[in-house]
């Protein structure tokens, strides 16, 4: 086998108004995966080449002619790994069929949405990679409204959805009406229009008299009419609670939901600083939004980077596609959370008899854009579904903000900052601090005052406003000084075991302070992501364990005016008098050697009177003081051998009187390459 093929794909139709973006997006993301995986050996020895097929899905739901398209893709190519058909599947039936008529013990299938409860896995090769504890397909819809209810407090559970004819959900509404969950079906083609779609939903609520007291949980419905749904829902009751899933985001107008809604997400809904990096490092500026529909798609990108990491974990080579398989397999299910976890870019994986174990799950209340800001704000709601030890509990969520007063002292010699900020705080905790730590607080010079200057209760909740002074550590990166660049960032964590921190909203960063030497270039938040091996037992067996942080950093970039005037204005006049030495005639050459010696000694002087942070690195300063001494000293030992031989003085003095100008131009492309380099660009998450 010449290369180990794999199959991923998209669907352009699904995608809205943000298609061309996002499919650009994944493509580069796609060649970036595979350069990546093949620079380092590929998979189990043998190159890889990833396909991206768009696959043209035009019916809501199932549609056949989009399902053959995929299959002639599927058998028109010997795929070893593959993402598995999606919405144009349908749903149990159609694609159990589907899935069953593709298994094979020479491919393994990923699927990342909806598979058929009854299907073995394990005998079909199929890797369930799902891992939202609100959709968790264990669990029964009249199980999963039972948890939704009592985390949001409500009464009764209104579904709606498009559901299939051969539905188990409708073959069951009566039974699920016993248990108060009542049933709309939602039309594609009827309810295209938005006055039947109004009549009937009115029809639906008033017959089970429905009020702010209970639940409205949209499942899966057609994304060109979702936000109608929701239009149509608060038109009959603005006070309505409404959970949805975040599928079909790309087709939301957020400014047209006039109040808030909730939103059934993973863990990752706030973008991981770790996806921002990979954003970053593919070159493509996108908006808030569009980060977010990347990040929600990004689960089969981690397809090929899962199997890169256990073959290499576990030294799998390739002999034959089958042996290939069964080994993947084996790797993959040795993944199991207590062994190892993967930690991807996008989120983590742990995998037991070939399902995701590790279920985890973010309910996010959409909050309305305020006078101040356009976008819409997503926060955790105030209760959160956790999965701890397969069990399920409710923790409450840690709120916090930043309002910077000052940063002083940003030095890259030692790796320190001093930070004065106001903190706010909202928790369970009755004295608000107690329930976050500053995980980067500066040990070589230690400074943290805390002062609390208001506080308030409400309900079981209290809020706090304290000030706060501390020195902080951050990893400088000094080589392109005096141009350099730097992040310094705030590391926060939570404290209590039954509550989560909530990340501050891009929207609310603080970003409007200024820094003595400094501008800002911009500011980021995030969950910076590290996999630590803790060896807490007897024995001292290692067990993986990714600890989260909350990081809120500012990218900084030096004003460099007066270091510039310090060094480039002596230069420039010793580079003129050196290249002055190379005019001077023949019979004058004694002082042509005199002049570069006292250019060469004058340059020593000036670079040892110049601030260098951290001598062992190569700065931009080292550069251009090393360049001009590599000048120099060409032009030294030309003067000597042309006194020795002046025959040679046009042959050996003329090209240098066109090499240095040139040179300087050459510096100059270096120099503006290494700054624009990412190898010395600056990142929140190192």
């Amino acid at each position: 086998m010449n290369k180990i093929k794999i199959l991923l794909w998209y669907s352009s139709t699904r995608l809205g108004e943000a298609a061309s973006t996002i499919i650009n997006f994944e493509k580069k993301a796609v060649s970036c995966i595979q350069k990546q995986i093949n620079l380092n050996g590929g998979i189990g020895g043998i190159p890889v080449e990833i396909d991206f097929y768009d696959i043209p899905h035009n019916r809501a739901g199932h549609d056949k002619d989009a399902w053959l398209y995929y299959k002639n893709i599927f058998n028109s190519s010997n795929y070893t790994f593959a993402r598995s058909p999606g919405a144009f599947a349908g749903l149990s039936k159609y694609k159990l069929g589907y899935l069953e008529s593709i298994a094979s013990d020479k491919t393994i299938i990923f699927s990342d949405l909806t598979i058929p409860k009854s299907i073995d896995v394990l005998k079909s090769n199929i890797i369930d990679m799902r891992s939202n504890a609100f959709t968790d397909a264990e669990k029964s819809l009249a199980e999963r409204s039972k948890i939704n209810l009592e985390l949001l407090k409500k009464n009764r559970t209104f579904y709606i959805a498009n559901f299939g004819a051969s539905s188990s959900v409708l073959a069951q509404k009566e039974d699920l009406e016993k248990d108060e969950i009542f049933i709309f079906d939602i039309s594609p083609k009827l309810h295209e229009d938005s006055q039947k779609l109004q009549k009937d939903l009115n029809k639906f609520f008033e017959s089970h008299n429905a009020d702010k007291n209970d639940l409205i949980n949209m499942g899966l419905v057609p994304n060109t009419i979702k936000q109608s749904i929701i239009n149509c829902i608060q038109n009959f009751n603005k006070d309505i609670t409404i959970m949805t899933g975040s599928a079909g985001s790309a087709y939301l107008d957020y400014q047209e939901i006039n109040y808030p809604i909730l939103f059934r997400e993973d863990a990752n809904f706030d973008v991981y600083l770790s996806m921002e990096d990979f954003i970053e490092k593919i070159g493509e500026d996108l908006s808030l939004k569009e980060k977010q529909i990347c990040n929600q798609r990004f689960t089969q990108f981690e397809i090929p980077l899962l199997i890169k990491k256990i073959c290499d974990r576990d030294k799998i080579t390739f002999s034959s596609q089958e042996e290939l398989v069964k080994k993947v397999l084996m790797s993959i299910n040795k993944t199991d959370g207590s062994k190892d976890i993967y930690m991807g870019v996008s989120k983590d994986l742990s995998f037991k008899d070939n399902r995701n174990n590790k279920k985890t799950a973010a309910l996010v209340e959409l909050a309305l854009p305020s006078r101040d800001k356009s976008d819409v704000v997503k926060t955790l709601y105030k209760n959160q579904l956790c999965i701890v030890d397969e069990q399920e509990k409710i923790n409450s969520v840690i709120a916090f903000n930043i309002d910077v007063e000052r940063i002083t002292n940003v030095s890259i010699e030692e790796g320190i900052f001093g930070a004065e900020f106001y903190l706010d705080i909202t928790s369970e905790n009755e004295n608000p601090i107690n329930s976050i730590k500053f995980n980067n607080l500066s040990s070589l010079n230690p400074k943290h005052e805390v002062r609390r200057l208001d506080h308030i209760q409400i309900d079981n909740l209290y809020s706090a406003r304290y000030v706060v002074t501390s020195n902080f550590d951050f990893n400088p990166i000094a080589d392109n000084y005096p141009f350099d660049e730097q992040f310094i960032y705030i590391g926060i964590s939570g404290t209590e075991k039954d509550s989560q921190i909530q990340p501050v909203p891009k929207e609310y960063l603080d970003d409007e302070f200024k820094i003595d030497g400094w501008s800002m270039v911009y500011a980021k938040c995030g969950i910076n992501r590290k996999k630590n091996w803790v060896a807490l037992n007897n024995n001292l067996e290692k067990i993986p364990k990714i600890g989260e942080e909350i990081r809120l950093g500012w990218e900084l970039k030096r004003k460099n005016s007066m270091t510039l005037l310090k060094i480039g204005i002596p230069l420039f006049f010793l580079y003129i008098l050196l290249y002055y030495t190379l005019f001077v005639p023949l019979e004058n050459i004694e002082t042509a050697f005199n002049n570069i010696n006292l250019a060469f000694l004058s340059s020593i002087a000036l670079y040892f009177s110049t601030e260098r942070p951290q001598p062992l690195k190569m700065t931009t300063i080292d550069v251009i003081f090393a360049f001009f001494y590599i000048m120099a000293g060409i032009s030294l030992i030309s003067i000597v051998f042309v006194e020795f031989y002046p025959d040679y003085y046009s042959a050996v003095i003329n090209p240098l009187r066109f090499l240095l100008p040139a040179s300087i131009i050459g510096l100059g492309l270096f120099i503006k390459k290494r700054l624009g380099s990412r190898k010395y660009k600056p990142s929140i998450t190192k």
